[in-house]
This record gives C-alpha cells, structure tokens and sequence, in this order.
C-alpha cells in the first residue's frame, strides 16, 4: 500500500516544456537546463530521482559508476544566431536630371544592407554636404518582393558584378565588405571582385569648391621700423588713362597705394578728390582661389598672391589696378632718387602728354527776355533749376541809400490839357529806380499823386533782352526823356544834384555840369562869382608876400590864409543844404571868418615886414 502511494506520487500531473529563456537587463538569459517536464530534474544525477519520503535511497551509481553524458550542441534560434549581423553591399543607380544646364545626370552612390536576422533589406544613402537634394534612408528596412511571384529577396540574390531592382530602381552592385565576402565564401558562394565606382561630374565640381582654405603665413615685418623710416615718404608718378591725367602716390610706409585724378578748370567732371583710397593693390585682382566664397565674402590678405612692390613702376611701363590700365608717364625728383640710390634703377626720362586741340568755348549768350518780370530775372532764372530773384548790389545800397535826385519836369505837349502838367522825378542812387510825381494844380481837375512808381526805367530802341537803363547823366536841364513812350522835359534840379555832381565829376559831363549850375545860378541858388572872388583875394595875397622876405611867420600866414579861402569857398557854395534846398543863414564875409588874418594884412600894409615879425614873435 505504501509503494502503491509512492509510484502515484511520481505521476507527472504538468506536462508543459519549460521556457529556456528569459529577459535579464534587456539581455536573453538561459534559464536553469535541469528540470523537464513537470519540473522533474533530468537523469544527470540519480540521487535527484529518489524522493526524500522513499524509506530506501539507493543510488545506483555508487554501484555501476555514474552514467556517461553525451554532449548535445546547443540549440540557438535563427534570430538569436544572427542577431545584429548584416551583408553590406555597395551599389550605385543612375538618376537623370532634366531642365538643368550643369547637369543631365547624376550618379549615386548608396549602401544595400541585408538584415540576416530577418531577412529584410534597406537602402541608405552616405550623406554629402551641400549636394542639393534628399539624402539618408531610401528605402526602409523591410521584406522586399522581387518578382511577381511574390518572393522576397534573400542573401543568396546579392552578388558583386550583378543588378538588382528594388522597387522600380536598378542598383548595380560593385563592392561588399569583408565580413559579407567571407560570410559568402562560407557558404559555398563566389564573389566577384571589387569594381571601380563611376565619378559623378557634378559632385566632383562642387567637391572641387569646398577644398580646405589655405592661409599664407604674414611675413614678419617691424611696422614700427618702416614707420620711423620711411613716413612721409612717397613715390609719386604721373599717368594718364583714358586720355585723363592721375596722379599715382606709392606710400613706402606700407606700401599702399592711393589714385589721385589731378582736375581741369572746366573740364565739366564732378570734383571728386580721390579715384582710389589708400590701400593695397594686387596684380591680379581676379586670381582667386576656386574655394573662395566670393559671393558673400571680400578677398583679403590670404587669398591675394602678389602685390605691387615699387619695382613695378617704371616711366614707359603700363599698371593694371584693378582692371584699369594706367601709362606711366612721368615721376618726381624724390622718386628718381629713391630708384637710383636703393633699388639701383634708372627711370627713363619723361615721356610728353598727347596734346588735343584746344576748342573754344562758345560765347555765352543770354537768353531771350520773356515778357514776366524784368531781363534780371530771366537771366537769373537760366542759371538755375530752382528760379531766384536778381543780386542785389548791397554795397552801392549801403553807400547810397537813402540819396535820391530830383528834377522838375514837364510833360511834352500832345494835347492842351497837358501844358499845365508839372511832375517830380527821384531817382535813387541805391537801386537805379525812377519815381515820377504830379505836383497839385488848383482848379486843374487832375489829383495829385503817383504817375510812376519805383521802377527801373530803360531808355528807347535799347532792345527788350537787353535794355539800358537811365542813369544821372541823362538827366540835365532841356533833356527829353522817353518813360514808357510818355515824353517829358526837364526844367530844373535840386540843389543836392549839383552838390553830387561836384562830389563825382568824373561820373558826369562837362555838358550836365554846365547846365544844373547855370540852372541853380539863375535861380539865385548859387552864385557866379564865388569863383572870382576866391581867386582875387588869393592873388592879392600871393602878390602881397612875393615883396617881402621868406620867413617862418609868412609861410605860416600862408597856410592859414589858404585854409581860410578853402573854408569861405566851401560856405559860400553850401549856402544851401538838405535834400529840398532849405536856406541856410547868411554865409559870413571873409573878415568875419578870419578876422586875425585880415587884421594882419592890414598891419603888414604900414609896417616893416621885420617889425611885424618881432611883434608876432612877442605875442
């Protein structure tokens, strides 16, 4: 009954196949390998078999010996086994390019991966910097079908030398890794050699672009030492380019090098003052690396080759700077010497400037008068674009103002209303303006007032574009004058006239002087004798001190007797002053205005010249 217990116990009731595996960390981990079905142990060790409730433990291999074990291989899965194992082949496909004018078509270049753990292939492209389109994974990781039938691509389908189409696209296989050429050698496949790759025109080109920059290293130089030798030192060359005369300053200090356009009066060029600032210039400005990003970048130091040296400038010789061909003729003393002392060269001699034919600038002429304004102003407004009003002359303002000449004047008679007409014209000595006045008339049944005002009258048959003007010399006593096709006839002037007249003889003739002097002396505002008795008692004087001896005391008796007859002619004649003719107060004889001197005649008439000398020597 108790053996009946113990074989029942042995049943196995659980007939599941425990799981090998498990997860560990996120690593597959073999589990326990000695328990079976049920959880039974496996027959490796014989005291496993015997329960600990049997009454007898007997192992039978203290008796026989243990039981030999045969070593079974190890059972892997597929996915385990080639786990993270993969065929790398590299292929190629060509890609045409259309309404491109650099390119037709373009050769790519891209890795075929095949996954042995599941049998799935993608397509990756290697990425290319700035190459200009869509780059990385082509085709992702999957089962790719590669016929009709519904078959999947398999690592047997992959070959170098071979084409394969994936999804519309043929890859040409020419090179696989080594680890995928030993995988296949492995499995019983040839591989075929490794071929050359096709070169792709265009990438080639830009790759050709993004060449390394390479920097040339400064040649040391003491700026400081260069400074202190050589500042204020300059070669100094003249040339010519497009028939224009420049000036070409080479500094030693650094050798920069500045254009300088030398002007011409009334060349008609704007006054610029440098054609190039100072500043390095190379030989050949276009040279530049194929590198160079010159479409957002200046060229500087690195990228330049060569620059101009002061051996480069030879009179007769042709300078480039920058594109501009410049003939050298001619150089400074300075620079002669310079050549000569340190460089050991000899400049030529000057070479002459062609000379051009002078032409002769055409005669300005001024333009036609339009009927606005005055000629002033069309001849001001044709020098400018924006129009101005006439100069003013303001010194002859400043000097002038507020002098005005006046003459009486009657109009010429057209009709017999007219003859009982009298007028006043001013004219102003600042501006040259003519006002003209009609005096009141009782009874005449005319008003008073303005005929003309201010204006600047021109003189007949003088032409509209360019008139002249009245002045003071055509204004004389008799004169007929023509004031916009109205004719007057002066009878008479003020006094203040004939006193500017006297102040500026040489702005009048001889003929007006006359006339406004008669006029005044007729009109018993001056008088005719003030020339004659000047005279007489200048010669009764002069008459007087020719019989008596030299003296100190005469001579001075002479120059007091000249002051008095200056100042009794200059009385006598301004017996009226103010611009109307007020009178003035009596003008006084001459014994009124120097009685000492009249005095003294007298005594000297009686006397000996030696006493009235002591006298005036005791006084």
């Amino acid at each position: 009954m108790k053996l009946s217990e113990n074989i029942s116990l042995l049943k196995i009731k659980d007939y599941r196949l425990l799981q090998k595996f498990h997860f560990l960390n996120g690593y597959r981990v073999v589990r326990d390998r000695h328990s079976g079905i049920g959880g039974r142990p496996i027959d490796i060790a014989s005291s496993a078999y015997v329960k600990e409730e049997d009454s007898v433990h007997y192992d039978p291999s203290l008796t026989y010996g243990r039981v030999k074990e045969y070593a079974y291989r190890q059972f892997i899965p597929h996915y385990a086994l080639f786990a993270q194992k993969c065929l790398c082949f590299k292929a190629f496909f060509r890609q045409g390019v259309f309404n491109s004018p650099d390119e037709h078509f373009r050769i790519r270049h891209v890795n075929i991966i095949y996954h042995l753990e599941d049998d799935t292939v993608c397509v990756i492209e290697p990425a290319i910097d700035n190459v200009g389109f869509q780059q990385g994974k082509l085709v992702r990781r999957d089962k790719i079908i590669k016929n009709i039938n519904g078959d999947t691509f398999h690592w047997k389908d992959f070959n170098v030398g071979i084409d394969v189409c994936i999804y519309g696209v043929v890859y040409h296989i020419i090179d696989c890794d080594l680890f995928t050429r030993e995988y296949l050698n492995s499995q019983g496949i040839d591989v075929g050699d490794k071929e050359e790759p096709p070169v792709d025109p265009y990438t080639e080109l830009r790759l050709s672009k993004q060449k390394t920059l390479t920097c040339i290293t400064k040649i040391s130089d003491d700026d400081r030492r260069r400074f202190l030798e050589y500042d204020k030192m300059v070669l100094l060359f003249t040339a010519t380019w497009d028939d224009d005369i420049y000036q070409i300053m080479y500094f030693l200090t650094d050798d920069t090098i500045a254009v300088r356009e030398v002007q011409k009066p009334n060349s008609g060029k704007d006054p610029v003052p440098m054609l190039l600032k100072r500043m390095k210039v190379p030989k050949d400005w276009k040279n530049l690396p194929s590198t160079y990003p010159a479409a957002y970048m200046e060229y500087g130091d690195p990228e330049i080759i060569e620059y101009y040296t002061p051996s480069d400038f030879l009179i007769g010789g042709t300078v480039f700077i920058f594109n501009r061909r410049f003939f050298l003729h001619d150089c400074d003393s300075f620079t002669r010497k310079y050549y000569s002392d340190m460089l050991g060269i000899t400049q030529p001699e000057a070479i002459p400037f062609p000379t051009k034919d002078v032409i002769a600038a055409p005669e300005y002429k001024p333009p036609p008068h339009i009927i606005f304004g005055t000629p002033e102003d069309t001849y001001v407004s044709c020098l400018s674009f924006i129009p101005e009003p006439p100069k003013k002359d303001v010194i002859r303002q400043l000097l002038n103002f507020p002098k005005k000449l006046r003459y009486s004047m009657k109009i010429d008679m057209v009709h017999p209303e007219d003859k009982s007409r009298d007028f006043i014209l001013e004219y102003s000595l600042s501006d040259g303006t003519v006002l003209v006045q009609e005096l009141q008339k009782r009874n005449s049944g005319r008003r008073e007032g303005c005929f003309l005002k201010a204006t600047l009258v021109a003189k007949p048959k003088t032409g509209r574009d360019n008139p002249e003007y009245y002045t003071p010399q055509d204004f004389y006593v008799g004169a007929k004058i023509n004031i916009f096709n109205h004719y007057f006839i002066i009878t008479g002037a003020d006094l203040f006239v004939y006193r500017y007249i006297e102040a500026n003889p040489e702005k009048f003739p001889q003929k007006v002087r006359d006339s406004i002097r008669n006029y005044l002396v007729k009109q018993n505002l001056l008088s005719a004798d003030i020339g004659t008795e000047t005279e007489k008692i200048q010669d009764n004087e002069e008459a007087k001190l020719q019989s008596l001896e030299p003296s100190r005391e005469t001579v001075a008796r002479d120059i007091n007797m000249k002051k008095c007859i200056k100042d009794f002619e200059i009385q006598t004649k301004c017996r009226y002053e103010g611009e109307h003719g007020e009178l003035r107060p009596r003008t006084p004889p001459p014994e009124e205005l120097c009685p000492d001197l009249i005095t003294n005649n007298k005594q000297s008439s009686h006397q000996d010249p030696r006493t009235f000398t002591e006298n005036k020597v005791k006084k």
